[in-house]
């Protein structure tokens, strides 16, 4: 009887059923673990302070050079935030245009923070002159790079103004034709805090 039912089980199971069963899985499990640390950051105390910061950021998750907007969702600034932006790279023969979309968490106070980041950036690599002796080392399309990591310093004054940022940002790069490389960059920023 035992095996009888265990071989209906398998009978029924097919990719699609099991792919349902594990993305609902993971929704469960992402939702407990966002309620936990919800409850555990409830315990500080408000502070007023400002939450936007706009920043310019060279190397990091955007490329080379990128514009980036971050906003704090929690009642003081340590805690969970997010961030998007615009990036540009080139090198060699090729240039991309890349979005940088992360979730980070800030740890310290008064200003002094220890930042975690983890996130994901889309993008799109394309030859600026496929007439160029330089060997290519990429094609032309999209690109994605997740994870992508952020681990550093951050100065944010509760009251705003200058926002300043330094660390590292490795990440790992799929392409389109199946190749994928990990990247580690530093990443350093200025920005206004209001």
């Amino acid at each position: 009887m035992h095996l009888q039912l265990k071989a209906k089980i398998l009978q029924n199971l097919t990719p699609c059923t099991i792919y349902l069963y594990i993305g609902n899985l993971m929704k469960t499990i992402t939702s407990i673990v966002f309620l936990l640390i919800l409850s555990c950051s409830s315990g500080y105390s408000q502070v007023d302070f400002k939450r936007n910061t706009i920043y310019g950021e060279l190397l990091g998750a955007g490329g080379l050079a990128s514009l980036n907007f971050d906003y704090r969702l929690g009642k003081n600034p340590a805690g969970f935030g997010i961030r998007a932006g615009v990036g540009f790279f080139q090198w060699n023969n090729s240039a991309s245009l890349s979005f940088p979309l992360m979730g980070n968490y800030l740890i310290g106070k008064n200003g002094n923070y220890f930042e975690l980041g983890l996130g994901t950036s889309i993008g799109y690599e394309y030859i600026l002159d496929s007439s160029s002796q330089i060997q290519h080392t990429s094609e032309e399309g999209f690109r994605l790079r997740a994870p992508i990591f952020n681990l550093g310093y951050r100065r944010q004054v509760l009251a705003g103004g200058l926002n300043f940022r330094i660390g590292l940002s490795p990440q790992v790069s799929f392409y389109h034709f199946g190749g994928a490389a990990i990247n580690w960059f530093p990443n350093l920023s200025l920005g206004h805090t209001f």
